[in-house]
């Protein structure tokens, strides 16, 4: 009895796996016929040289075949591990090692055509809405044109301004007064303000009242080469030298001098004996000090002299 009933237990497992099994079979063998009819006619361009590989593979294809082959060994090699068998000296380990190396190679490559091949898919995303665009304008196009679409807006050609009088006159918008900031200045004040501006220049260049000043605020002498004035040339030439050094800080390098630079240098070296600054801005030193009690602005006999110290001929007439 025991007999019969293992023996009807295996009739209907075998009876409910085998239309199980009869699906798969047909399963794979189409699968089968459809892989054996495309490897056919790859085989086919290949040997008459139709496929375009006679010049190699492109990189990525190159790189997606060796990802897949790594793929289909690790799967064999899990395979292998999940029955019990031994893999000890199989060539899928070697296989794995040999894809796994290529690979490492390549991750150069990668890094150096990263930029490119993402350029060339920004590309193709952007071709591709593009071509949607273009479909959607097409279709667009094809509907019927609403010609009522076109016709005049009675409420943008309504006026808006509430403020209509009797007549029809045309009244100009009232714009808000806008008051200037700036005072009247007379032209005396203006005047007065140039003299001033004019003398506190004066002041600024003159030795004597920056020596006054340096007394007054407690600064320390300066130590000069020159013994006596310098000239306004000298101080002139130092000032620039001193706006020359800053530029030079501000920019790191140095500025190369000039051939009228070098000669003015080696002048102003040679005329360093104090005396050459004595009159050539005295009248400026002094017509800076208020002299006269009425306010002028400087003395009479200064200002009608001549600075140059040159004679002033009368001119003769012809009888």
């Amino acid at each position: 009895m025991a007999v019969m009933v293992n023996s009807s237990d295996q009739n209907e497992t075998t009876s409910k796996e085998a239309s199980q099994l009869c699906a798969l079979l047909k399963e794979m063998k189409e699968g089968l016929d459809l892989v054996r009819s495309k490897v056919q006619a790859l085989t086919l361009k290949v040997k008459e040289n139709q496929f375009p590989t006679t010049h190699g593979l492109s990189y990525l294809d190159a790189k997606n075949f060796l990802l897949l082959s790594y793929c289909q060994c690790v799967v064999y090699y899990l395979l292998r591990k999940a029955k019990g068998l031994s893999i000890e000296g199989h060539p899928v380990v070697r296989s794995l090692v040999e894809i796994r190396l290529f690979l490492e190679k390549i991750r150069t490559i990668d890094k150096k055509q990263d930029y490119q091949i993402q350029k060339y898919i920004r590309g193709s995303a952007n071709t591709e809405e593009k071509e949607d665009a273009n479909k959607e304008k097409a279709d667009t196009s094809t509907k019927p044109v609403d010609l009522l679409s076109y016709r005049p807006n009675p409420g943008m050609i309504k006026s808006k301004s509430t403020n209509h009088e009797g007549s029809d006159k045309y009244v100009p918008p009232k714009f808000v007064p806008t008051a200037m900031d700036e005072e009247k200045v007379s032209k005396s004040e203006k005047l007065a303000q140039r003299r001033d501006k004019q003398i506190l220049r004066q002041a600024n260049q003159s030795t004597v009242m920056r020596d006054i000043l340096n007394d007054m605020e407690g600064k320390p002498e300066e130590l000069r080469e020159v013994v006596g004035a310098e000239s306004r040339e000298a101080i002139q030439y130092r000032e620039k030298m001193n706006k020359r050094a800053r530029q030079e800080e501000e920019i790191f390098t140095r500025v190369p001098f000039t051939k009228a630079e070098k000669k003015q240098g080696k002048h102003l070296k040679k005329s360093r004996n104090g005396l050459v600054g004595l009159s050539e801005d005295f009248y400026d030193d002094v017509s800076s000090l208020p002299l006269n009690e009425d306010g002028d602005e400087g003395p009479s006999s200064f200002s009608n002299s001549n600075r140059g110290g040159k004679k002033q001929f009368k001119r003769k007439r012809r009888h």
